[in-house]
């Protein structure tokens, strides 16, 4: 049970992990950490904190997220994940170079997915070897995709651009392939709640998941949304829109990700 929650909240968690980026003219020293809350089926299932430092180029992008299971959950379950997305920007999509994932529950231990790109190609390393699939999928399904952290990072800076959520994303994790379509939900002025600190105008952004291979076949795999909502909005002129909640659903029921706080970061004095 403790793998299927923090797999499934993760999903979403993963999905914001680089939605945090400063504009291209931010200074190279800035960061910013935003923390977030996750509810599944109306309880507090995940806490989640994105972070966003060291830009040496002004294309360049670098993110951390982690993530842990808390409230009630957290009584019963012991889980966490971390992850470090790495890559540049061209032409207002995000192309990433490396990333690392690492889970980590009381059942199963801890494990991690590595992955690198190489001509648009990447290469998956798992650890424990087991976690691998037993039949990784061909290089022709892989070419020219990117992690999810990325995909949504194309997506915001899309929005930045355009004023427009329209998208398609070719997405790998490692194990499962699909595309990502986003689509233009509307204009939306929300309110800042005892839940989420946010309160002004935002864009509602309508994403599919087409899934394409590596997805199981039974009942566990609804555990991953086919759909969610994700409301972006600025935290200050000088940024792109960051991710201020998330709506979706899926086998375990009503799945929302509320921003509770956010922190400029700079290094030195």
């Amino acid at each position: 049970m403790a793998s299927l929650l923090m797999r499934h909240g993760l999903a979403a968690g993963l999905a914001l992990a680089v939605l945090a980026t400063p504009s291209a003219n931010a200074e190279p020293a800035s960061g910013m950490s935003l923390d977030y809350r996750l509810y599944i089926g109306g309880l507090h299932a995940l806490s989640m904190t994105t972070r966003l430092s060291g830009f040496d180029e002004p294309d360049h992008y670098a993110i951390a997220v982690a993530a842990r299971t808390d409230g009630f959950v957290a009584r019963i379950i012991d889980a966490s994940y971390v992850a470090e997305a790495h890559g540049t920007m061209a032409s207002g999509i995000a192309m990433p170079s490396r990333f690392h994932g690492t889970a980590s529950d009381e059942d199963e231990g801890e494990r991690s997915v590595t992955m690198t790109w190489s001509d648009g190609v990447p290469e998956v390393v798992f650890d424990p070897a087991h976690e691998a699939p037993d039949a990784p999928l061909a290089d022709e399904m892989i070419d020219g995709t990117v992690d999810p952290s990325s995909a949504v990072l194309t997506i915001m800076q899309t929005v930045a651009t355009n004023g427009t959520c329209e998208a398609r994303i070719r997405v790998f994790d490692g194990k499962r392939r699909y595309d990502m379509v986003s689509s233009h939900g509307g204009d939306r002025l929300l309110r800042a709640t005892d839940h989420n600190a946010y309160g002004g105008p935002a864009t509602e952004c309508i994403v599919a998941i087409e899934r394409l291979a590596g997805f199981r076949k039974r009942r566990l795999a609804k555990r991953y949304p086919s759909e969610f909502s994700i409301y972006l909005g600025r935290l200050r002129e000088d940024l792109l829109p960051v991710p201020v909640r998330l709506h979706a659903n899926n086998l375990f029921g009503a799945v929302r990700v509320h921003l509770v706080a956010w922190r400029n970061e700079r290094a030195g004095p």
